[in-house]
C-alpha cells in the first residue's frame, strides 16, 4: 500500500508541466521591483516617511512589526537660504520657486545692509554734532570767563574756566575710555 502512495505521488509530480508563466510572473515581478526601488530612491526622504506614517495610521491592521519601524528625520539649517537638497525640493514643486527664494534672500540681505549703512552714517553725524556742540558751548563759556576775569572778577572767570576745561578733560577721557571697552566687548 505504501508502495502504491509513493507511485501515485511520482506521477502526480512527473506528470505536471513545469509552469512557464509562474516563471514569467517572477521576473515581471523582479523587475517591478527594481523598478518601484529606484522610484523609491528619487523620491525625498521626507516623503516617504510621512507616507508610511499616513500608511500605519490609516491601516490598522498593519503588522506590528511594521508599526516599530519608523525612521524619524530632522533637518535644521540657519540663515536664508535652504540647503540645495530642500531648494532642488521646492524647484520640483513648481519651476522657478528655487529662484523666488534665492532673489528673497539677496533682496532681504541688501535691505539690512542699507539699514546697517544708514544706522552707521546716523551715528556718525550724532557724534560729529555733539564734538561741534561741545566746541561751540566750550567757546562761549572760555569767552564768557575771559570776560569776568577783564571785568575784574578774576576768581569767577577763573572757576568758570578752570570748571569747564576739568568737566570737558573729565568727557573726553571718560568717552575714549568707555569707546575702548565696547569695542573690546564686540571684538
Amino acid at each position: 500500500m505504501n508502495n502504491q502512495n509513493n507511485n501515485s505521488e511520482e506521477k502526480s509530480t512527473t506528470e505536471q508541466p513545469p509552469d512557464s508563466s509562474i516563471e514569467s510572473k517572477a521576473i515581471s515581478s523582479n523587475t517591478a521591483l527594481t523598478e518601484i526601488r529606484e522610484l523609491l530612491k528619487q523620491l525625498p526622504e521626507e516623503l516617504l516617511a510621512s507616507a508610511l506614517a499616513e500608511k500605519i495610521q490609516t491601516d490598522h491592521s498593519a503588522p506590528k512589526e511594521i508599526i516599530k519601524v519608523v525612521k524619524a528625520v530632522s533637518q535644521e539649517f540657519s540663515g536664508p537660504i535652504p540647503p540645495p537638497q530642500i531648494l532642488a525640493g521646492y524647484e520640483n514643486i513648481k519651476t522657478g520657486f528655487a529662484n523666488r527664494i534665492v532673489e528673497m534672500a539677496e533682496k532681504e540681505q541688501s535691505h539690512r545692509h542699507g539699514i546697517e549703512d544708514k544706522a552707521l552714517i546716523s551715528s556718525i553725524t550724532i557724534q560729529k554734532r555733539g564734538q561741534i556742540f561741545a566746541l561751540i558751548l566750550s567757546l562761549i563759556i572760555l569767552i564768557g570767563s575771559m570776560f569776568l576775569i577783564y571785568k575784574g572778577k578774576e576768581i569767577s572767570g577763573s572757576i568758570l574756566a578752570g570748571a569747564t576745561l576739568t568737566g570737558l578733560a573729565y568727557i573726553f577721557i571718560t568717552g575714549r575710555k568707555q569707546d575702548e571697552q565696547k569695542d573690546e566687548k564686540n571684538s
